[in-house]
């Protein structure tokens, strides 16, 4: 029986920020939408924020050249670079939930346990533990009015779901430390049309061995 839940969630927060905060580096002119000499594509497609040297706020990617190794962006940078760090996807993660008003750096993703499932099997004396959790998404998507904002919320998703690909042929397993992690349940989101602020709430569980 698995009762040390720290370093699941951890694993996972781990797991989250390698695989959702995306850093490369890459070339800019001045006024070019084109960033050129892109260290690594990996993880990036289109409709994801990006950040770096001159980028501007609400600029994503428009799309990708996997073949020049170039990322086309959504609005001319504002400054050159040579090797410049740009990230793209979410700026930061923690298992403290905070207050978006309290989050400056969004595109933010937090993960928080809020309970716990026991199971007992007919013949069993020892319970199945599945952990009860939430991401939160955070992101200025309303910002822009000439825009959908429940559209940055679904490439966030996307990004984060992505995280959550089986690495045991049928189930994400944290690489074999838990059972099974998987979305399930209702998730919640208020996209931003009436503010800038947009939150997405996604429910995670995590049945452990």
């Amino acid at each position: 029986m698995n009762t040390d839940f720290g370093p699941v969630l951890e694993a996972l927060l781990a797991h989250l920020q390698a695989t959702t905060v995306l850093a490369f580096t890459a070339n800019a002119a001045s006024g070019a939408q084109i960033l050129t000499g892109v260290s690594t594509l990996t993880g990036l497609f289109a409709g994801l924020p990006v950040f770096g040297p001159g980028v501007g706020q609400g600029t994503v990617i428009a799309a990708l050249n996997t073949g020049a190794g170039t990322v086309t962006l959504s609005a001319p940078v504002s400054a050159a670079a040579s090797a410049g760090a740009f990230t793209a996807g979410f700026q930061f993660a923690s298992r403290r939930l905070r207050h978006w008003t309290q989050v400056s750096a969004q595109p933010a993703l937090f993960l928080r346990r809020i309970g716990t499932t026991d199971h007992y099997g007919p013949e069993s004396a020892w319970p199945v533990t599945t952990l009860e959790c939430e991401l939160w998404i955070y992101c200025n998507a309303g910002a822009d009015p000439d825009t959908a904002p429940d559209d940055a919320l679904n490439y966030l998703e996307q990004l984060v779901r992505q995280a959550f690909a089986p690495d045991d042929d049928e189930r994400f397993t944290l690489s074999g430390l838990v059972y099974w992690c998987r979305f399930e349940g209702r998730g919640d989101a208020a996209p931003g049309d009436q503010g800038a602020q947009a939150i997405s709430r996604l429910p995670v569980r995590i049945t452990l061995p």
